[in-house]
Parts: C-alpha cells; structure tokens; sequence
C-alpha cells in the first residue's frame, strides 16, 4: 500500500462530501464493488467504474444530504485499506434518519483500487483483512 492511495481515496471521499463529485479516476476498468444488503437497499456485486457511479448516484437520490465521512484510514497487512466511515442522510421518502459508522475495505493494484467491499460492522471489516480492533 502507498500513502498515495490513502492520499487518493481521502480526496475521493472529501470531494463526495463537499461537491457530489464522484471520482471514479483511481478505479480500475475491472472495479468491483461488494455491498451487503443490510447496509443500503442498493445490495450486490457491481463491476466497473460505471456502476461504482451509478450506486452512488443512487444513494444520492434515495437520500437528502447523504455523506459519507472517511474518518479513519488503516493498513492492513493484506495491503488493503481499510476506511472507517460515517454514514449520515435522511430518505427521501420517508424522512428516516440514517447515521451509521460502517467500514470499507479497498484492495488495490498497480496503484488502481481493483475493489471495495462494504461492511456493516467495522469489527467485521477488520477481521477479514487479518486485524481487530
């Protein structure tokens, strides 16, 4: 892992967060995104830079003032990343609060992020990456 990486997923988050900007420059074109059904309607396996868009877009549409605040970003022995989020919206629909601290595990290659797998449980992210917390 290089601190680039971090460097790059930091601005990624921080430019979803302030502008809606999905960037999508660091992901490699055979992306794949893992998100589990428990954390958002948008479930499944998703692959490429495209659908990583659509998925956001998505939660962007499905919440008011949706953001997703990297809080922490930690390395793994693995070489991935793992980054601790803060997930904060309300649906547009039903006005439900959603504030919920989940993780994010991204894998990288040759300096492009070949996968994100989301977890529920930031315990839970960890332990597949070979820590604890």
């Amino acid at each position: 892992m290089s601190q680039e990486n971090i460097d790059q997923l930091r601005a990624a988050y921080e430019a979803f967060n302030q502008t809606g900007e999905i960037v999508v420059a660091h992901l490699a074109p055979d992306f794949e995104l893992r998100q589990a059904s428990s954390i958002i309607d948008t479930a499944g396996v998703f692959r490429g830079p495209d659908a990583f868009r659509d998925v956001l877009r998505e939660l962007e549409e499905s919440f008011e003032d949706f953001k997703a605040e990297a809080e922490r970003f930690t390395e793994a022995p693995t070489g991935e990343i793992v980054v601790f989020v803060h997930v904060l919206g309300r649906g547009r629909g039903s006005g439900a609060e959603m504030d919920n601290r989940i993780a994010h595990v991204w894998t990288y290659r040759d300096d492009e992020a070949v996968r994100m797998v989301a977890y529920e449980e930031p315990a839970d992210a960890l332990e597949a990456v070979g820590l604890r917390e």
